[in-house]
């Protein structure tokens, strides 16, 4: 063949790999980017441990179809994603309220949702709404563990096998709230509309004894310490594109 038309076609080539190159989502050095979150409706929904739906979990998903189109969401308990995320690089999380004792243990990414958490119980429970925790001292409270509420509550002397009940999940909060297992849980009226939507209840059923205005109203999208820089920048320049839920 004459060596004019290897020269060219070896050009071509190499453009086009310079192209594709550009078009490829960057990754991290052994190629994986872990994406943890919970079943936290209706802000992210799952089904059998797979990320569905939810108003946060389906923004994400789309971000993360074009920055991470071979990654996928894994489902899990909040306190076992907090952890993988506190622990190994290259590891997104959501949805993360932003507290300053996280403040330098994740890179935030970017606000995924606006909420107002309260405290509720249900509205025949003998408690009296305040604004002072130190009032609630004696009721029992359930939480999911490494929540930024259940944080909060412990910095307060409040305490796990005391005041805190340890939950796995929101809906299992609601569940054992109706059953009078528990006092009060944190929530907000998106939690509790889906819930009683889904269960046939009232949102008149429960009431705020708390709004906890010392804790940051904006869900986060966050990643890992030591995370590649090159998926923080895609993800950081996708992100506004992301259509916020607001409470």
């Amino acid at each position: 063949m004459d060596s004019t038309i290897l020269s060219n076609a070896s050009r071509v080539l190499s453009s086009l790999l310079i192209v594709f190159s550009l078009q490829v989502p960057a990754k991290s050095n052994d190629g994986i980017i872990r994406i943890v979150t919970d079943h936290f409706p209706p802000y992210q929904i799952s089904r059998n441990n797979d990320l569905i739906g939810g108003s946060v979990g389906k923004e994400v998903s789309e971000l993360i179809d074009i920055v991470l189109p071979t990654s996928k969401v894994d489902v899990m308990p909040w306190a076992r994603a907090y952890e993988i995320a506190l622990n190994q690089p290259n590891t997104l999380i959501f949805s993360l309220i932003r507290t300053p004792e996280r403040e330098d243990k994740f890179i935030w990414i970017g606000k995924v949702a606006h909420v107002t958490t309260r405290l509720i119980s249900l509205r025949d429970a003998d408690i009296k709404p305040v604004d002072d925790l130190e009032y609630l001292s004696n009721i029992q409270i359930g939480v999911k563990r490494q929540d930024a509420v259940a944080n909060f509550l412990s910095k307060n002397g409040f305490e796990f096998e005391r005041e805190l009940v340890e939950i796995v999940s929101s809906v299992s909060t609601m569940k054992m709230l109706e059953r009078h297992r528990i006092d009060a849980i944190p929530a907000n009226r998106h939690i509790v509309q889906y819930y009683c939507k889904k269960t046939g209840c009232e949102s008149s059923d429960f009431k705020t004894i708390y709004t906890f205005k010392e804790l940051s109203e904006e869900f986060y999208l966050a990643a890992s310490l030591g995370t590649d820089p090159s998926i923080i920048k895609q993800l950081k320049e996708e992100f506004t594109n992301l259509k916020l839920p607001i409470d």
